[in-house]
């Protein structure tokens, strides 16, 4: 029994040591415990702009939870907002070919890797990942599905935009039916536009 353990763990540790998975000595971890910045969340309330449908339904100093009216008797959607990672400091800096597929000092294997654990516990799965600029912002965008309930409830399309400003890294996260995605994701775009720039103008 020892035996077998102990090649279990053997077997672990070349796993983590594989090139995906290892992680670089600046290498931050997805938390989602940090705090927005006073700029978006002061006193109690939540600061930005939403777009015309979107009411924040509960919010704290890291994350955020908006309720998506509906339309044309579609059921409601939901988004939520956090803060998953610092970025490291400007002393600790990935490579520049590292960069190309990092947010923050997050790789892009690990944003998809905290979707795809999200997927698991839903019963759903990542359709699709791709890189973007929205606003004026590199994303990293994740697409997810989960099936139809039983008890009726509709498949629903997530959508988890993924982005670094001013030092942090966040994640917006919209949920809708195939029927409002399209509506649900511009919305979402133009929120992820609200953010102030990430570098100031010279």
């Amino acid at each position: 029994m020892r035996a077998m353990l102990a090649m279990q763990m053997a077997s672990a540790s070349q796993v983590m040591a594989t090139p995906e998975n290892k992680s670089a000595d600046n290498h931050v971890a997805i938390t989602g415990a940090l705090s927005f910045p006073d700029d978006i969340y002061r006193d109690g309330a939540f600061l930005m702009p939403l777009p015309g449908n979107w009411s924040a339904t509960s919010s704290n100093s890291g994350s955020s939870n908006f309720r998506i009216a509906s339309e044309n008797g579609m059921p409601e959607e939901q988004a939520s907002l956090a803060v998953v990672a610092a970025a490291p400091p400007k002393s600790v800096q990935p490579l520049p070919n590292e960069l190309k597929k990092m947010l923050g000092g997050v790789t892009f294997t690990d944003l998809r890797r905290s979707v795809i654990d999200k997927m698991i516990t839903t019963g759903g799965w990542v359709v699709n990942d791709r890189q973007r600029e929205i606003g004026g912002h590199r994303v990293f965008e994740v697409i997810a599905q989960t099936p139809a309930t039983s008890d009726g409830k509709s498949e629903q399309v997530w959508n988890y935009y993924f982005t670094e400003v001013k030092g942090r890294v966040y994640s917006l996260a919209t949920r809708s039916v195939n029927a409002a995605n399209p509506k649900v994701a511009a919305d979402a775009e133009q929120f992820l536009s609200n953010f102030p720039s990430t570098e100031p103008k010279r």
